[in-house]
């Protein structure tokens, strides 16, 4: 599948969902044309509108590895590491052939997942400072991260 960008000359009409399709309606003066629209695309985006990464990455794991299904990736990866879902963001890096990102980030959750264990609620595997360290450390913030190591022994 490769995504497809059409510059619409014109007014949108309508978007008709029928049977599984998108469809846009649009108006181009002399003509009404029809545009489909890619499903597993908005499905994705919906997906990530909502926060729901397992089903955005759900959705990218089937279709074949392109330049725009990598760019998918990439974009969950960003967003999974930012809002601290390390497991979603390992399963990106992995999609992509980064094995060195995959295997750390694998890392991390592990110790996340010790530290989590090792408190009295079973919560907080994010707050280990070992944790924020490699953290930063991933993000290329290296003064950060030995700052963080330093304050905590």
């Amino acid at each position: 599948e490769r995504v497809t960008v059409f510059p619409i000359k014109g007014e949108v009409e309508d978007i008709e969902r029928t049977k599984g399709r998108t469809e846009v309606v649009v108006d181009e003066g002399i003509n009404t044309v029809s545009y489909a629209l890619d499903e597993s695309l908005i499905e994705f985006g919906s997906a990530v509108e909502d926060k729901d990464y397992e089903h955005a990455a759900d959705i990218l794991e089937p279709l074949e590895l392109t330049p725009e299904t990598e760019a998918l990736w990439q974009q969950l990866s960003t967003i999974a590491l930012h809002d601290a879902k390390l497991a979603i963001a390992e399963r990106c890096y992995s999609a992509l052939g980064d094995v060195a990102k995959a295997r750390f980030l694998h890392k991390i959750n592990k110790i996340a997942m010790e530290h989590a264990a090792s408190t009295e609620n079973g919560e907080g595997g994010m707050d280990s400072y070992l944790v924020q360290a490699k953290l930063e450390m991933l993000n290329k913030r290296f003064k950060s991260a030995e700052q963080i190591l330093l304050a905590n022994g």
